[in-house]
């Protein structure tokens, strides 16, 4: 596995040799150690101390460094330097200042994001999924990004109500809800959205774009808006497969979450679990439509970062958004 999530607190990561370090009491009690040519990651969930030579190497080598808190909350991250593509960031600013542009990309995001979250309704028997065909046609007919966002948001609160009904007794909700979740299942999503929100970062930043300039998702400081249209056509494939599984096969149970701060947070000795099932379907290798080849989610996140940039530098006639059958 390429990356490396640090569960524990107040440890220590350093670089010894060409291997990472991690460790309790400066390095008297060791943790992990582990060749750093194989990590393509590492996120800190909670306190962690990072040596400067560790941060050297991983600025130099490429390694994204990330920090959340414990409850999945995206604190900060070092990131590869910007890619060499400039010409691919000018004809993204120059498609987001388009209006015509700007919208049909923000449908071809949603429009994956409904025919995968259709699918994945459809695939498990769950009532309602014929709101999201309906609304497939609506995107396609809308006429501005106000009416497209309406239909997007009307198929969001039927996909949820569908999903919920697919998700053991305990675990349904009436509605998404966060900042902060008020129900352990809301708290799964969250934190998988998170961490679907980092891949596509990365990938965005490995494939030349800058992940703050969006289409569908207005620009504000410190959003990374770009990540968030990409990561629409992944939402119900990655983050919202793994949570149905994660419950449905009892992975998780509603003992793995703790309530003291007044909203349900997984407890840590669950962390792994969670994470063994994220990395687990990040794996999983299926078949690309368009490329005609087999990758794992991980490598068609980047694929359609890259397939992005074939589109806004006039390669290929429209974005092509990763849909499953």
């Amino acid at each position: 596995m390429g990356v490396v999530y640090v569960l524990e607190p107040d440890v220590y990561l350093s670089k010894e040799g060409g291997t990472l370090k991690i460790a309790r009491r400066a390095g008297r009690e060791v943790l992990l150690q582990k060749p750093l040519i194989g990590i393509e990651e590492i996120v800190v969930l909670g306190n962690a101390v990072v040596t400067p030579a560790l941060l050297k190497h991983c600025a130099q080598e490429g390694i994204g460094l990330h920090y959340m808190s414990s409850a999945g909350t995206y604190y900060a991250g070092l990131t590869r330097t910007p890619a060499k593509n400039a010409p691919a960031r000018v004809a993204q600013f120059k498609a987001h200042l388009d209006p015509a542009r700007k919208l049909a990309l923000a449908k071809r995001f949603v429009l994956g994001k409904l025919r995968n979250g259709l699918v994945l309704l459809r695939r498990n028997g769950a009532p309602g999924w014929e709101a999201l065909r309906a609304a497939i046609a609506d995107a396609e007919r809308a006429p501005d990004e106000d009416a497209l966002r309406g239909v997007e948001g009307m198929a969001a609160d039927a996909y949820f109500r569908a999903f919920a009904s697919l998700l053991p007794e305990g675990f349904q909700f009436a509605e998404r809800n966060r900042r902060p979740p008020r129900d352990p299942a809301n708290s799964l999503l969250s934190l998988a959205y998170t961490l679907l929100a980092k891949e596509c970062e990365s990938a965005l930043q490995i494939a030349g774009l800058d992940p703050y300039v969006g289409f569908l998702h207005e620009i504000r400081y410190g959003r990374a808006s770009l990540a968030l249209d990409l990561m629409e056509e992944f939402r119900s494939i990655l983050a919202d497969s793994v949570t149905l599984s994660l419950c449905n096969n009892r992975r998780l149970t509603l003992e793995d979450f703790d309530d003291a701060e007044g909203y349900p947070r997984l407890r840590k000795e669950a962390w792994p679990k969670f994470l063994k099932a994220w990395e687990e379907r990040l794996a999983e290798r299926v078949r690309h439509p368009l490329l005609g080849k087999s990758l794992s989610y991980r490598q068609t996140l980047l694929a359609q970062a890259r397939i992005l940039v074939k589109h806004l530098l006039g390669e290929l006639p429209q974005y092509e958004p990763f849909t499953v059958r």
